[in-house]
């Protein structure tokens, strides 16, 4: 076989999956979980991302203060505060559901969630209801799912705009400190997730729930503790698409998780190929163009 043609069938492959994620061509079967989604709209705009090092110092002193396990190279990676525009775009009120995501393993033969050590997850019932946000899901599969639907996992701008607003709160909610039973859960208050929307004292300004606590969220791009000091302005994505060595970066807590990990501007981080009983995810449409 001709070396050029070899090149030229990987190219096309290499191609599609670079672009797949934009493509509005899904399957009947999944416009039907498409329907299910319920979107949030946010309006195209500035806003300031990121922290100040005068914040990153106060947020330092109070985890030691409290004996939290975060050091301060995990603040730090919020650092420099600065602006980003973004085009308008919608991402879903709640995270994706087991409920949903049943019905893209039923019609993709994708393995179902798994927990932190291989387990089938939904064998437990604390994590089967099918209104609870799906955990045990690894990166490949939550961007899997939203390519599925003709959307993807929201850049880590996108997420952090709907979480934050345009005020640039700390919380979803606002600049109030997170109160248990009333703005999300956290810190095994409950022990395991919680269906969706269970806490509309903690929505955004706009209407997104549950982006504190409960699971924490799969972001499209990579994690690099630095890439805030280069980020574009315009629609900023940090993403190699094929690279499974690189961590991904997770927002917003979980229902495992202390106080301090549920502020919007935390970046956190988990490998791409590994799955956990407290990660989840929710998308965004139009889908980002993923580089090749």
């Amino acid at each position: 076989m001709p070396l050029w043609f070899v090149s030229l069938v990987f190219f096309c492959i290499y191609t599609n999956l670079g672009e797949s994620a934009s493509s509005p061509q899904i399957s009947v079967n999944a416009q039907k979980v498409l329907d299910l989604v319920e979107w949030i709209e946010i309006p195209a705009g500035e806003f300031l991302m990121g922290s100040s090092s005068e914040e990153i110092a106060a947020l330092d002193s109070e985890a030691n203060f409290r004996g939290a396990m975060v050091d301060r190279h995990t603040f730090e990676a919020e650092i420099p505060s600065h602006k980003v525009f973004l085009k308008a775009y919608s991402i879903s009120r709640h995270e994706i559901t087991n409920a949903e995501y049943k019905l893209f393993i039923e019609n993709t033969r994708r393995p179902e969630p798994r927990g932190n050590r291989g387990e089938d997850i939904w064998q437990e019932e604390k994590f089967a209801n099918p209104d609870l946000p799906v955990v045990g899901v690894t990166w490949f599969d939550a961007q899997a799912f939203a390519e599925w639907i003709g959307s993807s996992l929201p850049t880590e701008a996108q997420w952090e705009r709907a979480a934050r607003g345009k005020h640039r709160t700390d919380y979803p909610w606002g600049d109030a400190l997170p109160r248990a039973r009333q703005h999300a859960n956290f810190a095994r208050r409950y022990d395991c997730p919680t269906p969706v929307g269970q806490f509309p004292t903690g929505s955004t300004v706009e209407g997104v729930e549950d982006m504190a606590g409960n699971v924490w969220e799969w972001c499209l791009d990579e994690y690099h503790a630095t890439f805030y000091q280069k980020s574009p302005v315009h629609d900023p994505i940090n993403l190699r698409y094929r690279d499974v060595l690189h961590p991904r970066v997770i927002r917003g807590g979980a229902w495992d998780s202390g106080r301090i990990f549920l502020r919007s501007a935390l970046r956190f981080k988990f490998f791409p190929l590994d799955s956990s009983h407290s990660i989840g995810f929710r998308v965004v449409r139009p889908a980002a163009r993923i580089p090749n």
